[in-house]
């Protein structure tokens, strides 16, 4: 029994070193439509591990149908140094722009 236990511990232990070896992400809600909060703009953030890069990718959301809205904002840059990742952040926000007017989500 006691053999049992520290096989699973070990590939549990195992498991979570891989998965946080290879990407690192966050989540954060850009904005809410101004009409009755139909579309959420979403903007997903990290670090690649294996390509050794920051990413970005922004996209909205219909939340009546469940549905990705309008073109996917996606930007990977190398992470030589931590301000690459506020930097892209920013370069992927410009770039969604037209997309948050035109789903009327407040610009920040």
């Amino acid at each position: 029994m006691k053999f049992i236990l520290f096989q699973a511990v070990i590939l549990f232990l195992l498991m979570g070193a891989t998965a946080s070896a290879s990407e690192h992400h966050m989540i954060d809600t850009l904005g809410i439509s101004t009409k009755g909060g139909q579309f959420v703009a979403l903007e997903e953030y990290g670090y690649k591990a294996e390509s050794h890069s920051y990413y970005v990718n922004i996209r909205i959301i219909n939340v009546w149908t469940n549905q990705f809205e309008g073109a996917h904002i996606r930007i990977e840059e190398s992470a030589r140094r931590k301000s690459n990742l506020v930097s892209i952040r920013q370069k992927a926000k410009i770039l969604a722009r037209q997309q948050l007017i035109r789903y009327r989500i407040p610009v920040l």
